[in-house]
């Protein structure tokens, strides 16, 4: 069994045209089909159906596809992997960021990484935590901002550092002084928030729930320019990380107080697929993360603790009766 004729097969099973096989290998059709017949003669099995319009997979070329897809995948990786012993790190990195981690961290990863490494980039995709988890599941993305672990043990979840949730909204409704404010005491804002299924809103029902308050949500907005956009028009509150509004924060035009409960504050993880193995690519991509949230963390703008801090407050969390 060859190295090519698995490209081949993953190729035609692909494009489900030998024709267009062909004219992407850049190869004669006659040669790709006869490598083709070789493959499934050598496995004893027909991997395709051929007929007029194309060909398809039959139910052994199905299970073969991914097993083929696999072995390729494997091979680059390998490759890659060699890279730095030949004095360069290439490659692409696929990132998933969350709207905090990408508006703060994003640029000055990119902009470090095509420094120091210009032959690796870096491929984008911004969404919210359970977005990024399964997208990593997927295979999607290398590495991805979350505020969640993970429940699959073939993840593995760095936490990079702690942040509050606090409240956030017009200076006349929040008070600009920055003072702890009781979970209990959200009841009395009027607030716009994300997706039940978000982890920042299913941890708000959670506890209102628990605690037999009743929080005055006026809609679910998802996109962060959306919130933003809404609790202008509309005049309310948001529950969210201090990073997210930093600049309308720092203008003046918004004010923030930390929730004080101990819930309230969020880790957030690097998640990536696997153990310890992990491409050179990959792990210079981690290595200026890592660099840069500790540089924000120390000059203090974005409210940024490390992974193991919790605040140093008497207030806790109590039952309302």
């Amino acid at each position: 069994m060859l190295f090519r004729q698995l490209k081949y097969f993953v190729t035609v099973a692909t494009q489900g045209s030998i024709t267009a096989a062909a004219e992407e290998l850049n190869v004669s059709q006659p040669a790709l089909g006869t490598q083709i017949k070789k493959l499934e003669e050598e496995l004893g099995v027909e991997l395709l159906n051929r007929n007029y319009d194309g060909v398809s997979l039959t139910q052994a070329g199905e299970r073969f596809l991914k097993h083929a897809t696999d072995i390729l995948g494997r091979v680059e990786f390998a490759q890659r992997d060699l890279s730095e012993f030949k004095g360069q790190i290439e490659g692409e990195v696929n990132l998933g960021v969350t709207p905090s981690s990408g508006r703060v961290l994003l640029p000055s990863i990119v902009d470090e990484c095509s420094v120091l490494y210009p032959e690796i980039s870096i491929a984008c995709k911004q969404g919210y935590s359970d977005e990024m988890i399964k997208s990593v599941k997927r295979g999607e993305l290398d590495l991805a901002f979350s505020h969640e672990p993970g429940s699959d043990d073939n993840l593995t979840a760095t936490p990079v550092l702690a942040q509050e949730l606090c409240l956030i909204g017009p200076v006349d409704l929040v008070s600009p002084n920055g003072a702890p404010i009781l979970f209990q005491e959200l009841c009395n804002y009027p607030l716009i928030q994300e997706r039940k299924t978000h982890a920042t809103r299913s941890l708000l029902e959670q506890i209102s729930a628990r605690l037999d308050i009743k929080l005055d949500i006026l809609m679910d907005a998802d996109p962060i320019y959306l919130r933003k956009q809404m609790m202008e028009t509309h005049h309310r509150c948001t529950v969210s990380v201090y990073g997210l509004f930093y600049d309308e924060i720092l203008a003046g035009q918004l004010a923030a107080r930390p929730i004080d409960t101990p819930e309230m504050t969020r880790v957030l993880y690097i998640i990536r697929k696997g153990g310890e193995n992990m491409r050179p690519a990959d792990r210079v991509v981690l290595e200026i993360i890592e660099k840069q949230v500790a540089a924000k963390i120390a000059d203090g703008l974005y409210q940024w603790q490390e992974p193991n801090w919790r605040p140093d407050r008497k207030n806790m969390l109590r039952s309302v009766k």
